[in-house]
């Protein structure tokens, strides 16, 4: 008598743990009138089990358990709480399985006491314990997977629809899991194989689109940094420009004056002081690429204030065989890396070489500068010294391998370089 009712308070309790854990992940919030339908349903599902159970025996009430109580739930949850179909099964099966953790440790407390009652006992206690702390910390992160695609939602599905459809079919209609048998006892193995498999596939895609969504948005937000530096240049060149035709008289004048007094001499330096202004208007072209000198420009500015010598070998034709986006990404973030580190030498010390080429249809970019501080390398690339750092070296390898190229980063001898073949 006693292992009955705890046998059937050990399986309603259950049922109650399976109601609420559904419920939990498909994000039913428990609302007075949810928890009593969640009640009245576990009960009226208690009332059918028993018929069957006093009709049939428990194999019976084993065998319709599917139909009286997970169908029911699932009719429930799409009906009634308007829930996709999809997500209903994925929540009932995930609590299913997740009744495999209390029943584990009745299995446990029966071998070690051999005593039917204690099994049922325990568990109904850890189950209950296990319920609450299910609820509480894992539910809503199985629940979050219901906010991602069709596609993510049917692969965390197969471990416990896999596992579902295993159980019953190999203990409840079938005695096969019970025979030994070397294929039953490998097919949840095998199943979690495949799951593991298919799961790291998705994810790696999945974790790919959103690192070249946010590297695409970052280097977008480059782009227009480096536009707004340049028209920041050409404003200031226009406005240069400007003072200098409403002072072009007085040029002129000033000029005529020393021709009228015979000083020819003062005549030529006046005019050299006026080349030389003008010269500071105009934007250096340092190719034929549009892109590259609109890069270089915007740096020109910064690379005069910070007293560096900059030297460069530039021989780009006017189109390069890649986006310009990706490009800006890489010669952006070598010219920053580059300043970033020589600006904290000493004055003389302060130079950056660049080297741009194309050669037997490939881009050769080199980017050579001194350093002060140890540079140390980890797997090839720069370990940043600074939080916030490192992203550009990251950004530039990144890109590098997107475009079947290859990227070297090298600091020998008080010098870095950074060589990168497009």
């Amino acid at each position: 008598m006693l292992e009955f009712i705890l046998g059937m308070l050990n399986s309603s309790t259950l049922l109650v743990f399976g109601v609420f854990i559904t419920a939990a992940i498909l994000s039913i919030p428990f609302t007075r009138k949810n928890i009593l339908i969640f009640f009245l349903l576990c009960l009226g599902i208690n009332i059918v089990q028993l018929a069957f159970y006093f009709e049939g025996g428990l194999r019976s009430a084993q065998r319709v358990y599917p139909f009286i109580t997970h169908l029911p739930v699932l009719l429930l949850t799409v009906f009634y709480y308007k829930k996709q179909v999809l997500h209903s099964v994925y929540a009932i099966t995930s609590a299913y399985l997740c009744c495999q953790l209390s029943k584990w440790i009745g299995v446990l407390i029966y071998a070690v006491t051999g005593k039917i009652y204690m099994e049922y006992g325990f568990r109904t206690i850890a189950t209950l314990l296990l319920g609450i702390v299910l609820i509480r910390y894992f539910a809503e992160t199985l629940g979050v997977i219901l906010t991602k695609s069709r596609k993510t939602i049917l692969i965390f599905n197969i471990l416990p629809v896999s596992y579902y459809l295993f159980d019953y079919t190999a203990t409840v209609y079938t005695d096969l899991l019970y025979s030994g048998s070397v294929v039953i006892l490998e097919f949840m193995p095998f199943v979690l194989c495949v799951a593991y498999l298919i799961f790291s596939l998705v994810y790696f895609r999945e974790y790919e689109e959103k690192m070249e969504a946010e590297h695409h948005t970052r280097l977008m937000n480059m782009k227009r940094d480096q536009f707004e530096k340049e028209l920041e240049s050409i404003k200031r060149s226009e406005y240069a420009v400007a003072l200098l035709r409403h002072d072009m008289r007085h040029f002129l004048t000033s000029i005529s004056s020393f021709i009228d007094q015979e000083e020819p001499g003062k005549a030529k330096e006046y005019i050299k002081e006026v080349m030389a202004l003008s010269d500071k208007t105009a934007r250096k072209k340092f190719c034929e690429n549009e892109i590259v000198n609109l890069i270089l420009s915007s740096y020109e500015s910064k690379i005069r204030e910070e007293g560096i010598q900059f030297k460069h070998i530039i021989e780009l034709p006017e189109k390069l065989p890649f986006s310009d986006v990706d490009f800006t990404s890489i010669l952006s973030n070598g010219l920053e890396n580059a300043i970033h580190a020589v600006s904290a030498l000493p004055q003389k010390e302060r130079q950056i070489s660049l080297s741009l080429k194309m050669k037997e249809e490939k881009l050769l970019l080199s980017i050579k500068n001194p350093y002060g501080r140890p540079v140390e390398l980890t797997n090839g690339m720069p370990k940043a010294m600074e939080e916030g750092h490192g992203l550009g070296t990251r950004s530039i390898r990144y890109v590098t391998e997107k475009l079947r190229g290859n990227c070297q980063f090298l600091a020998k001898d008080g010098e870095f370089v950074l060589r990168v073949v497009l």
